[in-house]
């Protein structure tokens, strides 16, 4: 028996649910601080053009709109991109700003996206993916020398991530397996091979988002938390990043 197709199951599965924990939403704390720390990292400015790598519906698109000129959103499911543009016309966003494009990552056209981009970013995507490590090599060619390119995943040696998959109706371990097999120094050493350089990751946050979105508190605590020696190497998210030197790895075009 063939195996199936990674990519037409990922179709599959974001086509055949509702997703609602995905959701862009009216107020999302949790996702305004995730991406608030990704663009305080990278150094993201207003005017920058950005390339986010699984947009999906969305749910990080908007907040990353707040920080940046323009943003192309890549995904492979047609559907899930269907609610994105829907969303976006609600919120009044034009399609210049905010551009979908479906696209498999094997088969990425930088010309077709419109790139290259000042910055190629992605929340909880590297997980997902049959091949990290050949992803981020292709995702090199879309970065603009000098750009930057960074990841938002979870931490593996976090044990709630277990649970949340065991009792979150919209996952499933066939789709969410990948996080345990992530690990940081592997996301160095491909960002690393693809010719790019300053490779770091950084370890935040504590709290799920049913607690960030319904207590104002948390997130203050969440703060002190984070500076607690003890808890660091268990702190749920993964910030990778790096940046696209001048002598190789995102070459402009």
């Amino acid at each position: 028996m063939m195996a199936r197709d990674p990519v037409e199951a990922q179709r599959e599965f974001y086509a055949s649910r509702s997703h609602a924990h995905l959701q862009p939403q009216a107020t999302d704390v949790y996702s305004a601080r995730l991406v608030a720390r990704l663009v305080e990292e990278m150094g993201i400015k207003p005017g920058a053009r950005v390339l986010e790598v699984g947009a999906g519906f969305g749910r990080f698109t908007f907040e990353l709109l707040k920080h940046c000129e323009s943003l192309v959103a890549l995904d492979l499911s047609e559907a899930a991109l269907a609610r994105l543009v829907e969303a976006r016309d609600d919120r009044g966003v034009s399609s210049e700003r905010c551009r979908p494009h479906c696209a498999d990552l094997q088969q990425l056209n930088v010309d077709a996206l419109g790139g290259p981009f000042d910055f190629v970013v992605g929340f909880f995507i590297l997980h997902h993916l049959p091949d990290y490590r050949a992803a981020i090599a292709r995702l090199v060619s879309c970065l603009e020398t000098g750009g930057r390119m960074g990841f938002i995943e979870p931490n593996r040696r976090n044990p709630l991530f277990a649970a949340q998959v065991a009792f979150c109706e919209d996952m499933t371990w066939a789709e969410e397996k990948g996080m345990f097999r992530l690990s940081s120094r592997g996301v160095e050493r491909a960002l690393a091979s693809g010719g790019l350089v300053s490779c770091a990751t950084r370890r935040f946050g504590f709290f799920p988002p049913q607690i960030i979105n319904r207590f104002t508190k948390a997130a203050r605590l969440e703060e002190g938390i984070e500076r607690m020696r003890v808890f660091g190497p268990l702190l749920p998210f993964l910030l990778l990043s790096a940046q696209a030197g001048q002598d190789g790895g995102g070459q402009a075009r």
